[in-house]
């Protein structure tokens, strides 16, 4: 039995090494268009509010599809001397002086008094309204903007936790996907909080011989499938107001309502790769280069 002695091993051998990406010219276009639009947002705004404009989000759905809840309501100043019947103001009463109504004026009375109504509710206002009311008549509405405008408190003390809380972690890696996940976690959480995806809110009741009429309106992003047990259903997008028949009540005299997400195939496509953003985003995090040492 022979035996061979086993000879060190000397230098050094070849590795890749991990670097840090550089950022593309792509990458880099991209950073600088999205904050050439920011600053044309900041001036924008700027002279609206110069203009004596203000912002409302829209919280009821007494305005229907005209101005579902969590629009966007841009109001400019208005003289009560230029408003016809049709058009929609703001404004504020003395029974509310916290409260910003906007509503659709409906009559101008002899005396310039001016008379409004919520396009989905079923009586007039019960004021008179003048110049000392007005607050202004929207330059744009504009929909859904108004539920980011809802969620940016939670959306940024989420971000602030998270960014402290994940600051400790020196991989960049690991410290990157926990804000992605953190990050997430804060979306799904004001989601929860104000429901701006799925809602429905029943306007009125109507008892008839053997039957109940609800009268319902959807106040969600999405558009649902409202169904009632012992009735039938009706498929309403944001802001749209239907009428539920219902021929059957529980042994307490009350009926029950269910609300389903009502997408089309498209929509549902948009809204899996909404949900898949994250692991995407960690994905592309989690991704290494090799780069020869020289």
């Amino acid at each position: 039995m022979s035996q061979t002695a086993a000879a060190p091993l000397t230098g050094t051998l070849s590795r890749p090494l991990i670097g840090a990406p550089t950022a593309t010219r792509s990458e880099v276009t991209l950073a600088w268009t999205v904050a050439l639009l920011a600053a044309l947002l900041l001036a924008a705004a700027a002279l609206f509010l110069t203009n004596g404009g203000r912002m409302f989000v829209v919280e009821t759905p007494s305005m229907g599809e005209a101005a579902p809840v969590g629009t966007l309501v841009l109001d400019l100043p208005v003289q009560a001397s230029s408003l016809q019947v049709g058009d929609i103001v703001s404004f504020r009463v003395s029974a509310a002086p916290d409260t910003i109504y906007t509503h659709r004026i409906i009559d101008i009375d002899s005396a310039g008094g001016i008379h409004t109504r919520g396009d989905v509710n079923g009586a007039t206002d019960p004021w008179t309204l003048t110049q000392e009311n007005l607050v202004g008549t929207p330059a744009l509405l504009v929909p859904h903007l108004g539920w980011l405008f809802r969620a940016a408190p939670i959306l940024l003390i989420g971000t602030l936790l998270i960014w402290v809380l994940t600051s400790p972690f020196a991989d960049r890696i690991t410290r990157s996907s926990l804000r992605i996940a953190g990050g997430a976690l804060t979306v799904s959480y004001a989601a929860f909080v104000l429901r701006p995806f799925v809602n429905v809110t029943t306007i009125t009741n109507t008892a008839n011989p053997g039957s109940v009429v609800a009268t319902v309106v959807s106040s969600g992003i999405f558009p649902v499938q409202v169904q009632a047990h012992g009735g039938n259903s009706v498929h309403l997008v944001d802001g749209q107001v239907g009428r539920v028949v219902i021929h059957e009540l529980n042994h307490h005299g009350s009926y029950q309502l269910t609300s389903n997400i009502a997408l089309d195939p498209s929509g549902w496509a948009l809204l899996i790769a909404a949900c898949l953003v994250p692991l995407v985003l960690c994905l592309m995090v989690g991704r290494v280069h090799a780069v020869r040492a020289s």
